[in-house]
């Protein structure tokens, strides 16, 4: 039931990100909870790891606003110009579903894969942003899928 209601947050998230650059605030809070409570971890343990996987992402965004400004020779608030509040809300909302390493992979892998979706549908896309958090949430679907039916290692904690 739990991977069900996941995998439906998910997909509301890839459909609202796709139409309108946007996600209701509900669904990264739904993927938090589903995420949180049906993980096999002890409380504690699971905290110190959605704190690890927070910092990485923190870290990886404060990189990211410190190289734009050094580029751009000033400071630009980053949900303003090359990343969306939506996007910050999703890879947080996802930190307890990954250990450390598998965090960083994921996120990484879902880089790549919003790059390559965005220019293999360019042209039916007409806004010039990328939909981040709504192709993280469709890869991320892929995985859990492909946790629940194939036998193959797993990545995430569910």
């Amino acid at each position: 039931m739990a991977l069900i209601v996941l995998l439906f947050a998910l997909s509301a998230v890839f459909a609202q990100d796709w139409k309108c650059r946007k996600i209701h605030l509900i669904l990264p809070v739904v993927i938090f909870s589903v995420s949180f409570f049906k993980s096999p971890l002890r409380s504690h343990a699971l905290w110190k790891i959605i704190l690890l996987n927070s910092c990485f992402f923190f870290t990886t965004l404060s990189v990211l606003v410190v190289y734009m400004a050094i580029k751009s020779k000033k400071i630009l608030n980053p949900f303003h110009h090359y990343f969306g509040l939506g996007d910050l809300l999703f890879y947080i909302a996802i930190t307890p579903l990954f250990l450390v390493e598998n965090y960083i992979l994921f996120f990484v892998l879902s880089m790549l894969f919003a790059i390559i979706l965005q220019l293999a549908l360019r042209k039916y896309i007409k806004e010039e942003t990328v939909p981040l958090a709504g192709f993280s949430a469709l890869l991320l679907c892929l995985v859990l899928l492909k946790e629940y039916f194939l036998f193959f290692q797993k990545i995430s904690l569910l």
